[in-house]
């Protein structure tokens, strides 16, 4: 019985900020969170609802791959920085940046950031050693983290606008971040959105 009351809690919750009520005790969209806290509560609520856990005779197998599965998407979209940005972005102000058009609707505002994500690019292209490797991702790595703030300041103020260009920002640049760790020499290297 409480397996299934259990199931049922999951799959009836809105956002993924509801699926962790103690690290979201309001349940609304938060973007500061403590990550250790976030993991202890997403591995204690795991061992209640995942389907390896044992279940009464009577218990329902699916609905707790159900909710296992969705507190395995809460948790992974939550515990990173751009996609608890875009998810955030989504549920305030129903934009969706993990829409590669929308994302570039945004950007073409912006000519500079282009050129920019552009240049960074090419560099990484005509790079030949591990070390120059090494001191792009270094940058871009430093430039994320700048970008993380900007974002702690942009939802704390509710410029949720500012936190639209802000993302789609970060987005490029975390793209350009696992082209980095793809990177082998002479290797072709595509610009993702």
């Amino acid at each position: 019985m409480l397996q299934r009351l259990i199931s049922r809690r999951w799959m009836s919750q809105k956002t993924f900020f509801q699926c962790f009520p103690r690290t979201f005790p309001k349940g609304t969209p938060q973007w500061q969170l403590d990550p250790s806290s976030l993991r202890k509560e997403y591995r204690q609520l795991q061992a209640q609802v995942h389907p390896d856990v044992a279940v009464a005779p009577q218990g329902n197998g699916t609905n707790k791959e159900d909710a296992s599965a969705q507190l395995n998407k809460a948790y992974n979209v939550l515990s990173h920085p751009l996609s608890r940005a875009q998810y955030m972005i989504r549920c305030m102000k129903d934009i969706d940046l993990t829409n590669d058009e929308v994302s570039r609707q945004a950007t073409n505002s912006d000519p500079a950031l282009l050129s920019n994500i552009m240049d960074v690019h090419e560099s990484l292209m005509e790079c030949e050693t591990e070390e120059e490797v090494k001191a792009i991702g270094k940058e871009n790595q430093e430039r994320m983290n700048d970008l993380i703030e900007i974002l702690d300041k942009q939802f704390a103020s509710k410029d949720y606008d500012g936190a639209v260009s802000t993302t789609v920002e970060l987005k490029y640049w975390s793209n350009l971040a696992e082209e980095i760790k793809e990177w082998t020499p002479g290797s072709r290297l595509e610009l993702h959105h």
